[in-house]
């Protein structure tokens, strides 16, 4: 975390390409973003005006303390944490959770040892990490292969020795569907959750092959506690009919939360539709900067008072039933799955 200008504002707050990676004018898209124009409007009531100035003047006093003023202003208590590829910077000034995504060690050193030591060596590693503390696992195939995930030993040993790659390294799309199964099959024995990326991403998404209901077979087979993150958006009432139907199957608003924030309201409108209370997760999907965690928080509180309205309006739900629904939404559910 570091001072920014507005523009570096609206690039770190971005998904898609950064100034220089393509021959495009990025900036003026980043720039004009609903969700941008959103954050620098909130923060403007936040902050003030000059909201860059004070933004910075508050990251070099003491960058925690910045983060803790957001995180208090929006009542955050807890986090649960993907660590994706990167490392820590700061102490989260919160109570946190770390998920240890499982694409971190198929790399080509895995792929070094004989078919059997590697799925030894995977199956270890992921072992390992829950002894030391992590509260579940990760996977982002949706990026890698797609969802279409076939859980087949003879293949994976054939792709194992398959030198096909992509921009992440070797392809072996059969033996990522194996090792994913793998984690499955782990997660449910340690009683720990597995999250899986589903829906939009950022630009190197497979977008045509992350749709949540390509997951069916997968769900049915390997019970337990399977997190569809992002609600598969923009196919979320897939993911809601799946949590509907599969008591291993979870969902969380991350990322269309706040990325397209009216969509935090009209999305969670239509995933409590059909999804029961106890499957539901509050989340943001931040990433470089902590306001994109405060907004999410926002907007969410704003999107569920609105839904309250509507289903007192309409005479579908008491007061008792909604105070249900938002303790387990914001908080209880991610308490029972993460172990806080």
């Amino acid at each position: 975390m570091k001072p920014l200008d507005e523009k570096g504002l609206a690039l770190e707050s971005a998904e898609s390409w950064l100034e220089g990676e393509i021959n495009a004018d990025v900036v003026t898209m980043n720039l004009l973003k609903p969700f941008f124009l959103v954050l620098k409007h909130r923060l403007k009531k936040l902050l003030g005006e000059n909201f860059i100035d004070e933004r910075n003047r508050m990251i070099k006093d003491d960058p925690v303390n910045y983060v803790r003023f957001l995180f208090q202003d929006a009542n955050i208590e807890g986090m649960v944490i993907d660590e994706g590829f990167g490392k820590k910077e700061i102490e989260p000034p919160v109570k946190y959770k770390l998920l240890f995504r499982i694409e971190k060690i198929i790399n080509d050193e895995m792929f070094k040892k004989p078919f059997d030591k590697a799925i030894e060596y995977f199956e270890e590693t992921l072992r390992e990490k829950i002894r030391i503390g992590y509260a579940g696992f990760k996977t982002i195939i949706a990026y890698r292969t797609g969802l279409k995930i076939s859980c087949n030993e003879s293949k994976a040993f054939e792709e194992f020795y398959s030198g096909e790659r992509d921009w992440f390294g070797r392809k072996a799309k059969a033996l990522r569907d194996f090792l994913v199964c793998k984690t499955l099959e782990i997660a449910k024995e340690l009683k720990v959750p597995i999250q899986v990326h589903t829906g939009a991403g950022d630009r190197d998404i497979k977008l045509d092959l992350s749709r949540p209901s390509y997951l069916t077979d997968v769900v049915r087979k390997y019970e337990g506690k399977v997190i569809l993150v992002h609600a598969g958006y923009p196919y979320h009432r897939e993911t809601a009919w799946m949590s509907y139907i599969f008591p291993s199957v979870y969902l969380d608003i991350s990322q269309f939360n706040p990325l397209a924030p009216l969509s935090t309201f009209n999305v969670m409108k239509e995933i409590f539709e059909v999804s029961p209370a106890n499957k539901v997760l509050y989340g943001s999907d931040a990433f470089n900067i902590p306001e994109i965690a405060w907004l999410g928080v926002k907007l969410a509180k704003e999107s569920f008072e609105e839904l309250r309205s509507e289903f007192l309006k309409r005479d579908l739900l008491s007061e008792d039933d909604l105070e249900v629904f938002k303790e387990r939404f914001f908080y209880k559910n991610a308490e029972e799955l993460y172990g806080f």
